[in-house]
């Protein structure tokens, strides 16, 4: 039996949208670990410290809100020193610095015993997994249905 090209390529978005479903989920479990992890390792870290760090770029973001009016977000990238050894970071700022500029940072040590900035808002970060995973399954529940009515109807001839 042949299938209409309109019809076949049906078929090929309804396999590409159950392909995105799984990986929308596979994300969603994947970005709760690492939220918990992340928010463990700070939690239990031994070594938590607020220190200095010097400024050597600062880029606004080009963005704009709902209203059109443009954010004043700015990229601050930095570096800093902790024990002889030198990190390089950014991290997003609502006031414009320039090159030179000290700011104060919170650093924590992970289990690997390198130095990391504070997580953000991670109960924020891992409700957003969350909610990713029913949305995954939404999606592979219907492209799940008319992928298998497709079959079945082909199976039974009804598709020419």
């Amino acid at each position: 039996m042949y299938r209409l090209p309109s019809e076949k390529e049906e078929h090929k978005h309804t396999i590409g949208a159950l392909i995105l479903s799984i990986i929308i989920i596979i994300a969603g479990i994947g970005g709760m670990i690492y939220t918990k992890k992340v928010s463990w390792e700070y939690k239990n870290s031994t070594d938590v410290r607020t220190i200095d760090a010097l400024v050597y770029n600062c880029a606004q973001t080009n963005e704009k809100d709902d209203n059109g009016n443009r954010k004043e977000e700015y990229k601050v990238s930095f570096t800093y020193e902790i024990d002889g050894t030198t990190y390089d970071d950014f991290k997003i700022y609502y006031k414009e610095m320039r090159r030179g500029d000290t700011v104060q940072i919170t650093v924590y040590r992970d289990s690997k015993g390198r130095y990391k900035l504070e997580p953000g808002p991670t109960p924020f970060y891992f409700f957003a997994f969350v909610a990713m995973i029913p949305l995954g399954l939404i999606g592979l529940v219907e492209q799940s249905k008319d992928l298998i009515k497709y079959h079945r109807e082909e199976k039974e001839g009804r598709r020419l």
